[in-house]
């Protein structure tokens, strides 16, 4: 089952094609979206890039739509493909949109997806031990941190039930 737009309360999780995301790396923006000031995010490229290297579309990135406004305020996707029923994910909110639960209404529903596909049993995520906000939202979305964690990076994960 490939990842269609997944609908939250507030926002669309829309998935780009691989066109999409090559364009939006080269800085073109596609025309029938309007885009939260901000965006693209700095680490976007980097995003994108690890979408582009494995080039599968379900296992993508998709960009955050925040429903009342049809703004695009961020993006969240997969760093790769399943792995041994292990998946990563990545996610960033431009700064306009930070701290209202948007990152964690994105996670959610990004893992719960993921959860539900036959070679996926944990979710993954990381982040940077300084980026509070990051880790608030992953807790907030059931994740609990690992053991493996550094002063370097905090790792954190999500099983299915």
């Amino acid at each position: 089952m490939r990842l269609s737009g997944l609908t939250t309360e507030r926002l669309l999780l829309r998935p780009l094609t691989v066109a999409e995301a090559e364009s939006i790396r080269r800085g073109e923006l596609p025309a029938e979206l309007r885009f939260a000031e901000g965006y693209p995010l700095q680490d976007t490229k980097d995003g994108l890039g690890l979408f582009l290297r494995h080039g599968d579309e379900r296992w993508g990135f998709s960009l955050i739509v925040r429903r009342a406004d049809a703004l695009v305020v961020g993006e969240i996707g997969f760093v790769g493909r399943p792995e041994r029923g292990n998946v990563m994910i990545g996610y960033a909110i431009v700064p306009s949109a930070r701290r209202q639960g948007y990152a964690t209404e994105a996670i959610i529903a990004l893992t719960e997806w993921a959860l539900a596909q036959a070679e996926v049993e944990e979710v993954r995520a990381q982040t940077l031990p300084e980026n509070q906000p990051s880790i608030r939202a992953l807790l907030n979305a059931d994740f609990a941190e690992d053991a493996i964690s550094n002063e370097k990076v905090r790792r954190f994960s999500r099983r299915a039930d």
